[in-house]
């Protein structure tokens, strides 16, 4: 059958709609395309840091959000006092918290959060876990990390009033202790004897992830295109 036989017959509302779901497809994966390069970036990053000798935090706290991932160890004190606990944390299938512990720093008294751990619900919710912590100055090592983000959809902010918290709210705990707090948080080291079960996930990024959801925008962009052309090619009336 010869390609003499169709002709191309152009429909404007046809072009319009291909033209749209074009773009849409082809920005989505090029967005995604853009992601997995920052987050190869961003794993570069992190693998260095992980390398590199361990940091004292003292003095030099100024750009402490450069320093995520980077291995510290600090000096300080506890406040259990304004002690919280994030909630919906999960162990081996365990339902728990994670204990986070605000720590002055010896240097400057700057506060800091430090997840100690995660420590299992119980049998009843409205008892809440006995947790201790020393209450002298002591020397302590982990890894500086963001805190855990607000979950999506979450309505609301932290009660102040309560121990137990979705999630880390910075603001919402300057209202509740008078402490003005760290922007990033410390994971402690598993094997600091002031903490609980602590099985930190290992920094992944995802890149394939990213490449994945790429290849399936492209492939949707090439779908409407191909759509377009069968659509719009029609036999022609007159034939050689």
């Amino acid at each position: 059958m010869l390609l003499s036989n169709y002709q191309f017959r152009f429909s404007l509302l046809g072009t319009i709609l291909a033209i749209i779901g074009l773009t849409i497809f082809m920005v989505l994966g090029t967005w995604q395309v853009f992601r997995a390069m920052e987050k190869q970036q961003l794993q570069a990053e992190m693998d260095t840091k992980l390398e590199q000798p361990i940091l004292k935090l003292d003095k030099n706290i100024a750009d402490i959000k450069s320093k995520k991932y980077l291995k510290v160890i600090a000096q300080g004190q506890f406040d259990s006092q304004n002690e919280i606990l994030i909630d919906n944390m999960v162990q081996d299938g365990k339902a728990g918290y994670h204990v986070l512990t605000p720590f002055a720093l010896h240097a400057d008294k700057s506060v800091i959060m430090v997840n100690r751990g995660w420590v299992p619900v119980g049998r009843d919710r409205r008892v809440l876990p006995e947790l201790s912590a020393p209450s002298e100055t002591i020397t302590l090592q982990g890894t500086i990390s963001p805190p855990r983000s607000k979950p999506p959809l979450l309505l609301g902010k932290p009660d102040i009033k309560s121990k137990v918290w979705l999630y880390f709210d910075a603001v919402q705990f300057k209202n509740k202790s008078g402490k003005d707090i760290l922007p990033v948080i410390i994971l402690l080291d598993k094997n600091n004897q002031y903490g609980y079960t602590r099985e930190w996930p290992k920094y992944e990024v995802k890149i394939g992830m990213h490449i994945g959801y790429a290849i399936q925008w492209y492939v949707f962009a090439l779908i409407v295109l191909v759509t377009y052309i069968a659509l719009n090619i029609k036999k022609s009336d007159h034939q050689v």
